[in-house]
């Protein structure tokens, strides 16, 4: 068994008489952020349709006139181009990395979208060859010990998160389909171990032996007045108005849709004025940076210009000294010390008076070139700072309101939306309890009203208990994975990840003594990327097959959207750690990142930017699309 991992290169979308529109990948690591409502989600999802989901597509204006859909994919270093309908259907493989769809019909394989071991030819058989886990039989029912064949789809939610799966409280592990849990618990068990359960013989039913019915005992009415008392009680404490439940759960549904889309129309002035925000501090920043060189620089110049002006004071010295010994009357000389009568004025000495005159008239005119020369650069310079200044002012003032629009878009009316939104669903929760107490009520009271008339026993089959089939995983395996989890969390500084292990009854990890999912929605994106990276790291480092790429969509949502229960995390470093570990963490595999909130600048530079703007950068997945204004 090896690491053969999948390589995304391109997702494009074609269709009749509309410019393609296509989406790259590289290797490593890959960032997209923007703005909501601009295709990130819906990218992830083509990508996950584009792998063999059969959900249809999402209907969004945007792709209307687009009928055809291609994934460019490299494994084993070969390059391949699957093409479907938007509209579902089956598969076609091409060879090579393709634009457009081949008009010869005879250059395509076709795939079923369906997996099945009657017929290879499907896109999951394919893909499981490519990475290395074709033909594996996974258990299905532990009781009767009866296997299904691995499909693709089986790993595909251990890949590819999709907001909002991955705010979800509930084991990766698990898609939440109680019959297919035994199943996916065997996925999780084949990537970790490499083993799959090919080995295990199903149970043989044996004919029942019949046995007499033992007769019930009449349904006791006084037991059952109490247990309906005592349900009615419960529900009087959840709601004033039983007959009105479902009226009142409709009215909160609604005014929870448009709390939400309220809430959605701040959190986007809030994104763009912080952003705003940002680009003025950044600028502000560069200002500061400029000023502080400049005054750094016109110290510097003022010491040099004092240096200047000493030396030209030194050499005038020297230059009037020498004038005064050519004009003296005749004595000894005081450099060479020879008498009148020896001196030889015609030749050369070393205390040639006129030479050292002649020469400190020339380091004058020197040195009064180069402080003219610094002069004029101190001048440029105090004048670039004037101008600095003043900028930097007027962006310190352009910042300290921008700053006021956050916190007035956060507070008060902000966080009361917040706060509304908690209530609303706080209180549907209970109408929805109530809900279920009311049938219960109802329930007993038609066992009551409708009692059941006695029948003569008659004799049922009895089976004999099965031994129900293990899905052992070792202590060991398990440790090293929860460790693989808890190094991540580490490397994000994530609070209590020293202390990570696997819970085998929850079939997820608990983490600082809290199990994962107890966390807030946010913290539980963040750990939900950290549970899935381990388990595509476990398989990296031991050379084990997985499907070798990650994609994330919004694991960092705490930072945009923290719940009450969230600790509060946004004001530390974890989400520029968490971006720096996983640049260098992904290495030549694909990690790719979705989120709302814009990266650190390092990254921001590296990724690709939805701006929802024609007029700046690429607006979304696809071209904006204009819509007819609400009537």
């Amino acid at each position: 068994m090896a690491f053969n991992p999948l390589q995304l290169r391109f997702i494009r979308f074609l269709g009749p008489g509309k410019d393609p529109v296509h989406f790259p990948f590289k290797s490593g690591f890959n960032v997209l952020y923007g703005s909501s409502d601009t295709g990130k989600t819906f990218l992830v999802e083509a990508i996950d349709f584009m792998l063999g989901a059969g959900d249809d597509l999402r209907d969004i204006p945007e792709r209307n006139g687009f009928d055809t859909i291609l994934l460019g994919i490299t494994v084993h270093g070969k390059d391949y181009t699957v093409h479907r309908s938007v509209n579902k259907g089956a598969f076609k493989l091409f060879d090579g990395l393709l634009d457009e769809v081949p008009a010869d019909e005879k250059l395509a394989k076709k795939l079923s979208a369906a997996h099945t071991t009657k017929n290879y030819d499907n896109l999951s058989h394919w893909l499981l060859q490519q990475i290395g886990l074709d033909k594996k039989q996974i258990l299905y029912s532990k009781e009767k010990g009866t296997l299904k064949s691995l499909g693709f789809r089986a790993l595909a939610h251990l890949c590819v998160i999709a907001y909002p799966r991955i705010t979800s409280n509930k084991s990766p592990i698990l898609t939440g389909q109680w019959l297919e849990a035994t199943r996916e618990y065997g996925v999780f068990r084949l990537l970790l171990t490499g083993l799959d359960d090919s080995s295990v013989t199903p149970e043989t039913a044996a004919p029942a032996e019949l046995k007499p019915q033992i007769e019930r005992k009449p349904l006791n009415a006084d037991t059952v007045s109490q247990l309906i008392s005592d349900y009615e009680d419960e529900l009087l404490q959840l709601t004033g108005n039983p007959e009105g439940l479902e009226q009142e759960e409709h009215d909160i549904n609604d005014a929870i849709d448009k709390l939400q889309a309220s809430i959605r129309t701040m959190e986007g002035k809030i994104n763009t004025t912080t952003k705003q925000r940002r680009e003025v501090y950044e600028s502000y920043s560069r200002m500061v940076a400029r000023n502080n060189e400049i005054v750094e620089l016109l110290d510097r110049f003022r010491l040099l210009d004092q240096q200047y002006t000493n030396d030209l004071k030194r050499l005038a010295a020297i230059q009037q000294s020498g004038q005064f010994f050519v004009l003296r009357d005749p004595m000894q000389c005081p450099l060479c010390g020879a008498l009148p009568e020896g001196q030889h004025h015609e030749a050369a000495c070393d205390g040639n008076v006129d030479a050292v005159t002649r020469a400190a008239a020339a380091e004058i005119a020197k040195i009064k070139l180069l402080q003219t020369e610094l002069h004029e650069t101190v001048a440029s310079l105090t004048s670039e700072n004037k101008i600095i200044v003043d900028d930097v002012s007027t962006l310190r003032a352009d910042l300290k309101n921008y700053q006021q629009e956050i916190d007035s878009a956060l507070s008060p009316d902000f966080s009361s939306a917040r706060d509304e939104h908690t209530k609303l669903i706080e209180r549907r929760a209970r109408v929805e309890q109530a809900i279920v107490l009311q049938k219960r009520i109802k329930s007993l009271q038609r066992r009551i009203d409708e009692p059941t008339k006695p029948t003569k026993p008659e004799a049922i089959a009895v089976e004999e208990p099965s031994s129900a089939v293990a899905q052992y995983i070792s202590q060991s395996v398990l440790r090293d994975y929860s460790m693989t989890v808890g190094d991540i969390l580490q490397q994000w500084d994530f609070p209590g990840a020293t202390d990570v292990y696997f819970d085998e009854r929850t079939k997820d990890v608990v983490i600082g003594g809290r199990p994962r999912g107890s966390r807030g929605a946010g913290l539980c994106a963040i750990t939900y990327s950290a549970f899935v990276l381990a388990l595509f790291e476990y398989c990296r480092s031991r050379s084990m097959p997985h499907p070798g790429f990650v994609i994330l969509d919004s694991p960092l949502i705490a930072y945009k959207e923290p719940m009450p229960d969230d600790e509060d995390i946004t004001a530390t470093d974890l989400k520029p750690r968490f971006y720096e570990h996983l640049e260098k963490f992904s290495g030549e595999q694909q990690i790719f990142v979705i989120d709302n909130t814009d990266p650190p600048p390092e990254d921001a530079d590296k990724g690709i930017h939805f701006t929802a703007n024609e007029k700046l950068g690429r607006y979304g997945l696809f071209p904006s699309v204009k819509r007819p204004p609400a009537k």
